[in-house]
């Protein structure tokens, strides 16, 4: 059976390598170097290494782990299982839990991001529109994700929700991103437990 090989072009490959020196050169920085920058900085370094990366080489994502992978801490997931479980029924527990396995599989890389639109979820949950907001929100309530409002320009109101994952329960990309991110943000409050406190 013939083998389906994509073609590159001179032009690609050009770019390719340009872009896997750059990322080398990059990474040549001294740590010496890098903890005199102010944060801000070491994370836009990060993400363009990550991306110069990304570009470098723009089939990894299909092999091993086909659309990429999501690291997550182990612990702090099954706790969040066992808290989504111990909801009462008018929480939508099986919704909560699918929504935040959507979470999971759905996060744009160096972000955080949950890359699904409400409506998005609502069709993969199985639910009305209006129910993700408050399925979000008890992810939201438990320390899971966080929400911002993002203006659409020419539209009025407060704009429309965005949803991120706590960096203590996963992550997808740079993990000098995921540090920084993690050591401005409280582990959820659900997981007290981890510490043998109730929750």
């Amino acid at each position: 059976m013939a083998q389906i090989v994509r073609l590159t072009t001179r032009q690609q490959r050009s770019e390719q390598e340009e872009a896997a020196q750059t990322a080398e050169q990059l990474s040549l920085l001294s740590e010496e170097l890098l903890k005199h920058l102010p944060g801000e900085a070491r994370i836009a370094l990060s993400k363009i290494t990550h991306a110069l990366q990304k570009a470098a080489r723009p089939d990894t994502t299909e092999g091993l782990w086909p659309g990429g992978f999501t690291m997550l801490s182990r612990m702090q997931t099954a706790a969040i299982w066992d808290a989504i479980r111990a909801l009462p029924s008018d929480d939508r527990p099986n919704q909560v839990r699918h929504a935040f396995d959507l979470v999971l599989l759905n996060l744009r890389q160096d972000t955080g991001e949950v890359l699904l639109t409400r409506d998005q979820l609502a069709e993969e949950i199985g639910c009305f529109p209006r129910n993700v907001s408050t399925i979000m929100g008890t992810l939201e309530k438990m320390g899971v994700i966080r929400r911002e409002r993002r203006k659409i320009e020419g539209v009025r109101g407060p704009g429309m929700a965005v949803y991120f994952i706590n960096p203590h329960v996963a992550w997808n990309g740079s993990l000098d991103v995921r540090k920084t991110q993690a050591a401005e943000t409280r582990p959820p409050m659900q997981l007290e437990l981890l510490h043998g406190g109730a929750s």
